[in-house]
């Protein structure tokens, strides 16, 4: 220890060797002194002899100064000799005194050690630049280590924190002589107490190992400190928990709560609670509480109370203690709730399983059934008994091939080392069942991670058979596309070629080999051979060309794709109708007919038409010419026929009277023909307006017989009229329905045998008033019913006489016009009734003509 020993031989005025020269430089300094005496003895003669001068001795002047000298220098060699014997003498002086005192000390040092080894204490001495000094021992029981090295590194041997808050200690007390006191818990090992303080320029720290009752002492005040800081952290633990905790007494009075439960009782802070006693639950549930932790040492039960104005849910959990118990409230009315959502969505779910027409069985780890929907105990035939029994899946195997229904081709033992591969596996399986009836079944077992399996079997039988035919109808839509004579094609959402037929490909002029490469839209368009005309002035038919068809097949938004048809002409000459037709999932149709031949026939059938329409214009122009011609010379030769009736111009012979009914007759049947026409014209331009007014139906039908009177009495016929069920009246032309009715009686009355009665009837049903007349004659044969109604259309076979053929169609005009309809029922047996229905009510021909 030479810092000890520097600092005790200060102390004592004695100073160190390392300032006193040593035993062995004497003989140095001796050499020395003598130096001089032998310059001079061997300079003096030199000098003598150089002066060249004698001197009384025999020497000259300069020999005697050289001897001088000498005599100088060997005195001054003696004198420096004589002190450095003495100073050799103090120096030995002085280093045995320094020996004795280093003994010294080092006796009390080793003393010291002693001392401190036998006290179970270890000292650390920190000096300003030297290092830490250690002395002394602390038991092995400390647990602390004996290397002072790595003594020093208090975090080898000490906890973490515990070695941070004594370096700190230590630097303060060497910063600033802060003394200290502290307890060190050693892992593994009895307490050790630390004590630093600064003595003189020093810090020293002494460290103590405990034991008795300052060893007891220590660990208790370390396990209250343990205890306290554990206290605290699990109170601000529970501080921040959402779920209200609390404490209570021996006497069951509450002694600490948390924040929530402070917030559960509308208290403002927990001491308020505690303060106010605020109790979470009711005073019957703390009773029932209190019974359980008092018979069983813990409680747990759900119960219910009001929180925040909400009556919530809680699982309430309370244990005893050794200072009473503590309990925690948590809140399950989520998790109650969810649990309710999750049986209703279980119950739900089992529900539209049910409505499965897939089945769907679920069994355990066992391979014990343990859920199924109807569709699976339908699917094999199994009765509800029978799976309520949870049965295995392999017994149920056995079971299904004794029923049958499973196939006898397919081993079973195979099968069932199959069904619990499925078990065994780690991603889902899927394999096929063909029973015995025939039936296909797609079998997929899903494995579960708890153990088990889903199994879902799908019938594929009624698919598989759709796809046969499906793929049979596919095949015979591309035969009948084919042989189509229109040109189709399909095209895809990317407007390249899906589909198409040959007569698309001759109709463009495209070849195999670029059809088969499903060619987009736009190149079709640049590939074809002819080109797409712009409409023809005065066309109907909206222009089109490859453009429009590639926005059509293109096209995105709903708007633009709609059904499209028009037609187009080619350069080659050709006329082609289109269509586009919207497909699903973006595919377009495009669908191409040759309409050459059809337009050339329309062409010509217009022309046609067109001169049908002159000439009938022409006819009917012709026919109004010459009625109206007619009319006049008719009326001055009925006009001159009365007048020669009369009794003013003379008398007439018989003959000639004869002669003037005869003109008489014509006359007037000429004059009928010719009102007739003028009708049936006014009928086809649309220029027949209609009198509608009140008819009454008696009255008409007696006028019709009255214009009759004379045929019938000439050929011994009789009308029988009945029109009882008709009612009063209705509302129509009158003079149109008396024409009508005239008609058909004149019809009748041709046709109906001598002696017979003709019928006429008019009877009400429902919004239509209908006549009818009826004769007795031959009847009108099957193929002249649909001619009967043409104008000039006769038929005199089984008739009296031939007219003009204007009767019927008159008849059929002018019920038309009265929006009515005519119908013809004729047989030999029964001869012809003509049935006339005409609206009852006239309101709609007024509005009609209001229009």
């Amino acid at each position: 220890m030479p810092s000890q020993i520097d600092r005790a031989a200060a102390s004592r005025g004695v100073r160190t060797p390392a300032a006193t020269p040593k035993d062995s430089g004497g003989g140095a300094w001796r050499s020395l002194a003598g130096l001089p005496v032998a310059v001079l003895a061997w300079t003096a003669p030199c000098l003598a002899q150089e002066a060249g001068a004698p001197t009384e001795f025999g020497m000259t002047p300069h020999e005697t100064l050289m001897l001088a000298l000498l005599a100088l220098a060997v005195g001054f060699g003696m004198l420096t000799l004589v002190w450095l014997l003495r100073q050799q003498s103090l120096t030995e002086g002085e280093n045995r005194d320094l020996r004795a005192a280093v003994d010294e000390l080092r006796g009390q040092a080793e003393r010291s050690a002693a001392l401190l080894a036998g006290d179970d204490q270890r000292v650390v001495v920190y000096s300003a630049g030297a290092l830490p000094s250690v002395q002394g021992m602390l038991p092995f029981a400390s647990g602390a280590p004996a290397d002072p090295r790595r003594f020093l590194d208090f975090e080898s041997w000490l906890p973490a924190e515990t070695a941070r808050r004594l370096d700190a200690a230590v630097g303060q007390l060497k910063d600033r002589a802060e003394t200290f006191r502290m307890i060190l818990g050693v892992p593994n090992g009895s307490p050790v107490e630390a004590c630093g303080r600064a003595i003189g320029a020093d810090a020293v720290v002494r460290f103590s190992a405990l034991g008795g009752l300052r060893e007891e002492l220590a660990l208790l005040r370390a396990d209250h400190a343990r205890g306290q800081a554990t206290i605290g952290t699990m109170q601000a633990l529970c501080d921040d928990l959402p779920m209200p905790v609390w404490l209570r007494d021996g006497e069951r009075r509450l002694s600490w709560v948390n924040r929530a439960y402070a917030a559960s009782v509308d208290a403002d802070d927990a001491a308020a609670a505690i303060a106010s006693q605020a109790e979470f639950l009711g005073e019957q549930d703390r009773s029932a509480v209190a019974a359980a932790v008092a018979e069983k040492g813990a409680a747990s039960e759900r119960l219910s109370t009001v929180v925040d104005a909400d009556r919530r849910n809680f699982h309430v959990v309370e244990a005893a203690g050794p200072a009473g118990s503590a309990g925690v409230a948590i809140d399950v009315s989520e998790t109650e709730a969810v649990r309710m959502e999750l049986r209703q969505t279980i119950r739900s779910h089992s529900e539209t399983l049910d409505q499965l027409t897939t089945a769907i069985a679920k069994f355990d780890d066992k391979t014990q059934l343990v859920y199924h929907n109807a569709a699976f105990g339908k699917l094999f035939g199994l009765s509800a008994v029978y799976l309520d029994a949870r049965p295995d899946q392999v017994s149920m195997m056995d079971h299904l091939r004794s029923k049958g229904v499973l196939p006898e081709d397919r081993p079973l033992r195979e099968l069932k080392n199959e069904i619990l591969a499925a078990y065994r596996a780690t991603e889902p399986t899927e394999t096929l069942w063909h029973l015995s009836d025939g039936r296909t079944l797609r079998v997929f077992a899903a494995p579960a991670p708890q153990g088990g399996a889903t199994w879902i079997f799908e019938d594929l039988t009624e698919k598989l058979e759709l796809e046969s035919r499906l793929n049979v109808l596919v095949r015979l839509q591309g035969e009948t596309l084919d042989y189509l004579n229109e040109a189709v094609s399909v095209f895809g959402p990317d407007g390249r070629l899906r589909l198409s037929n040959p007569s698309f490909a001759e109709l463009w002029g495209l070849s195999d080999e670029f059809v088969q490469a499903k060619p987009h839209i736009k190149a079709i368009g640049k590939a074809v051979d002819v080109t797409i005309l712009p409409p023809e002035d005065g066309s109907d038919s909206p222009g089109i060309d490859w453009g429009g068809f590639i926005r059509a097949v293109t096209a995105f938004a709903e708007g633009e794709r709609r059904n499209q048809t028009g037609e187009f002409r080619l350069s080659d000459g050709r006329v082609q109708s289109y269509g586009i037709v919207p497909l699903p999932n973006g595919q377009t149709m495009l669908t191409f007919s040759d309409i050459t031949d059809a337009r050339a026939a329309e062409r010509m059938l217009r022309e046609r038409n067109d001169a049908l329409e002159m000439a009938d214009r022409v006819k009917t122009d012709f026919v109004k010419h010459v009625n109206y011609e007619l009319r006049s010379p008719l009326t001055n030769i009925i006009g001159f026929s009365a007048l020669l009736r009369a009794s003013e111009t003379g008398p007439l012979t018989e003959r000639q009277a004869e002669y003037l009914d005869y003109i008489s007759t014509s006359t007037a049947a000429l004059m009928t023909i010719v009102n007739d026409i003028l009708d049936l014209a006014s009928i086809d331009a649309g220029t027949m307006d209609l009198e509608i007014s009140e008819v009454e139906i008696a009255k008409v039908a007696e006028k019709a017989m009255e214009g009759l009177a004379d045929r019938l009495r000439e050929n011994d016929l009789t009308v029988a009229v009945d029109v009882a069920r008709a009612g009063r009246s209705f509302f129509a032309d009158e003079h149109r329905v008396v024409q009508v009715l005239f008609n058909l009686l004149s019809n009748a009355a041709n046709f109906a045998p001598a002696g017979t009665a003709i019928d006429l009837t008019a009877e009400r049903d429902g919004s239509d008033l209908v006549f009818a007349v009826r004769d007795r004659g031959p009847g009108i044969a099957p193929g002249q019913l649909d001619r009967i109604f043409e104008r000039f259309e006769a038929d005199p076979v089984g008739g009296r006489h031939s007219g003009a053929g204007l009767g019927l169609s008159i008849v059929k005009s002018f019920v038309e016009l009265h929006r009515g309809t005519v119908e013809v029922r004729s047989n030999r047996e029964d001869g012809t009734t003509v049935v006339c229905r005409l609206p009852f009510e006239g309101r709609a021909i007024l509005s009609d003509a209001a229009e």
